[in-house]
């Protein structure tokens, strides 16, 4: 099930995803390290979106998390795919943001999946407000429960995918996802916009 849209949702075209898998490490060359930069930024956007949410400061740790990659992509052996390693990064990016005291920002409608007809402002409006209070909800789950909803929930992977770029079991991940929708559905079942969802996640 997905909850949110990528930042501008953006989708790398098929070829791109093919270089990325196949990507050879670029070691320490910065034209190589800058290539992959380019090709992972459409990723790191979408995935910065699905774990910090309507953010105002959403840009900062979009910077933040490829000035993190940048460091740690001559690191890269390829030992994993790239994107799972690069996965891994832009989490660690959101947890630090995720401590941090943030800017509240009005969200942008072109980053709010459509929840009516196309171009019904109404709908969007609804669906922006649904978001706010999502990730607002998300703030109140620890840590690891909220990284295994957001992974699972948000992003569709599956646990196991998942515990790869958390760098924990598929079991533990299950059961933090399990956590997660328990937390999630007794703080949304009362929420005009959020109740049905609350109702999904409890089941």
């Amino acid at each position: 099930m997905r909850l949110v849209a990528g930042a501008r949702d953006s989708r790398p075209s098929p070829a791109v995803a093919v270089s990325l898998d196949e990507v050879e490490p670029p070691g320490n060359d910065p034209a190589s390290i800058e290539r992959l930069l380019l090709l992972l930024l459409p990723r790191v956007r979408a995935w910065t979106f699905r774990l910090v949410g309507p953010r105002g400061d959403f840009e900062d740790v979009v910077q933040e998390a490829l000035t993190e990659l940048a460091t740690a992509l001559p690191r890269f052996e390829g030992r994993s795919r790239l994107t799972t390693f690069a996965h891994r990064v832009v989490l660690r990016a959101a947890c630090r943001a995720w401590g941090r005291k943030q800017r509240r920002a009005e969200v942008s409608l072109e980053l709010v999946p459509a929840a009516g007809p196309e171009g019904d402002p109404e709908a969007r409006a609804t669906g922006r407000e649904a978001l706010r209070r999502l990730y607002r909800a998300l703030e109140r789950l620890p840590e690891k429960r909220r990284v295994a909803f957001v992974l699972c929930a948000v992003e569709g992977l599956l646990p196991h995918e998942a515990a790869e770029i958390e760098g924990t079991s598929a079991e533990a991940m299950r059961s933090r996802l399990m956590h997660a929708r328990q937390e999630l559905a007794s703080l949304l079942r009362d929420d005009p916009y959020l109740g049905p969802l609350a109702d999904r996640e409890a089941r």
